[in-house]
């Protein structure tokens, strides 16, 4: 396993652990962002295993946004609604 794929692999699963541990604390429910986290941890889910099992990483910008995606949720706190807001709204 080369460097991007294992950079890649830590980033999913940064992802996946954050969006399932993300608590709401009052805030309102939001349908749309709740389909778009789960579809975020399916992908990450089977992109992970994907490389766990082939060992290799088909391109390595895949990484790259992985953990320029990892960073961002980690900031946010987990709120995916507020990666998703329009920059107007800050």
């Amino acid at each position: 396993m080369n460097v991007p794929a294992l950079l890649a692999v830590i980033a999913a699963v940064v992802i996946i652990i954050r969006i399932i541990t993300f608590r709401r604390r009052g805030r309102r429910y939001r349908p749309g962002i709740a389909v778009v986290a789960w579809l975020l941890v399916a992908i990450n889910t089977w992109l992970a295993v994907r490389i766990l099992f082939t060992g290799h990483l088909d391109a390595w910008w895949i990484a790259l946004l992985l953990a320029v995606i990892a960073a961002s949720l980690l900031r946010a706190g987990g709120n995916l609604a507020h990666l998703l807001r329009p920059p107007w709204r800050y």
